[in-house]
């Protein structure tokens, strides 16, 4: 199966928000898309062939100090800064940014951002731990959701948890936006919210909410619309991560046997906390890892998970099983590079700024990620 990724990953569309030093201005910058200029300008100057030439490795080397560890720090001014195309980049954005400000929300939508507490998030209450509340607030789910979609699915299948709860909360957040006499036809439907929230177990949410919940996470990661803006303030993360921190926090919640993964002041304890390397199981300290981090581990736990089998065949968990899984393949090739490029060339192409036959070259890239999935 190959899906055009140029016309649907759009939940990959570059666009972003400042944290850390710049945290105060992290809730005023809206709009703002830096890798779609950055891959205009580069394309005027060198074409879309060598422009859409570079890997996602490449790319982490710029922006990460240490692309290998899950607690990497950021580079503040990146190689690419230094081009010839850099102030263009910059003329080009809304609101006069610095080069900081620019490549912070960068950061942001490529998931090398983080979650520690008072530092890159302030943790909302009702979670019962600073750390779980951390990832929780990140992640943009109000304590409720987030506690009742645990108590219906239990620990061992939080990372499906994590996606409805993601799912909830964006209906939520639909109902509250959208005056009662439209949201019918909008297809926002709040008896499902409702229904969900009144469920005592999984048993009693409908195969029809399910899915309702799913194609609703599977239409924001292909859609998701740059300029939104969290009710913590923060810029919204991209919907891939929002799912991943859930889930995080979910594994917080659970605790651990023996010592926590992180220090008190958010740092992971050395020789406990997991280093994101292959075959290394251990949990990560969450809130100092990187989204993308977060991500990794992510998409390994859900294949933990899916491994056990329900006892009974039409049970709720297998039917949750079964909408969950369609939602793990874009969950988990979302945040690659190469699927963010396709997206920027599609738009490119658009705006006259491409070819179709150079924005195919992206694209290709994209495809061949999609292809090994059977239909």
């Amino acid at each position: 199966m190959v899906i055009d990724v140029r016309h649907g990953i759009r939940a990959l569309s570059v666009s972003l928000v400042v944290i850390g030093s710049s945290f105060a201005q992290a809730t005023t910058i809206v709009d703002v898309d830096v890798w779609s200029h950055l891959q205009r300008e580069r394309v005027a100057r060198v074409g879309g062939e060598q422009a859409f030439a570079g890997s996602e490795s490449e790319l982490m080397l710029q922006l990460l100090t240490d692309p290998a560890s899950p607690y990497s720090e950021t580079v503040r001014e990146p190689d690419f800064t230094n081009d010839a195309e850099w102030p263009e980049v910059l003329a080009g954005l809304p609101g006069n940014l610095s080069t900081a400000s620019a490549v912070a929300v960068l950061d942001w939508d490529l998931g090398l951002t983080r979650a520690r507490p008072g530092h890159d998030v302030e943790p909302h209450p009702g979670y019962k731990d600073t750390f779980v509340a951390a990832s929780a607030t990140k992640a943009d789910v109000d304590a409720d959701i987030f506690w009742h979609m645990i108590d219906l699915t239990g620990f061992r299948h939080s990372a499906r948890a994590a996606t409805y709860a993601v799912a909830m909360q964006m209906l939520r957040d639909q109902v509250q936006a959208t005056i009662p006499e439209r949201r019918a036809l909008l297809g926002i439907d709040e008896a499902v919210f409702s229904r969900v929230m009144k469920a005592a177990y999984l048993d009693q949410v409908s195969t029809y909410d399910m899915q309702y919940l799913s194609t609703l996470v599977q239409h924001r990661l292909i859609h998701w619309q740059p300029g939104e803006r969290s009710r913590s303030g923060l810029r919204a993360l991209p919907t891939v991560y929002r799912v991943a921190r859930a889930a995080a926090a979910y594994r917080d919640a659970q605790g651990y046997l023996g010592s926590y993964p992180c220090r008190p002041d958010a740092t992971p304890v050395a020789g406990r906390a997991g280093t994101g390397v292959e075959g290394d199981d251990r949990p990560l300290c969450f809130v100092a890892a990187t989204d993308r981090a977060v991500h990794r581990w992510y998409i390994d736990e859900a294949q933990r998970q899916a491994i056990w089998v329900p006892e009974r065949e039409h049970d709720g968990m297998l039917r949750l099983a079964g909408f969950a899984a369609a939602v793990l393949t874009l969950l988990d090739l979302a945040p690659l590079v190469e699927v963010v490029e396709a997206v920027a060339a599609d738009d490119l192409v658009t705006a006259e700024w491409l070819t179709p036959v150079e924005a195919d070259m992206a694209a290709e890239r994209a495809d061949h990620l999609f292809c090994p999935f059977p239909e």
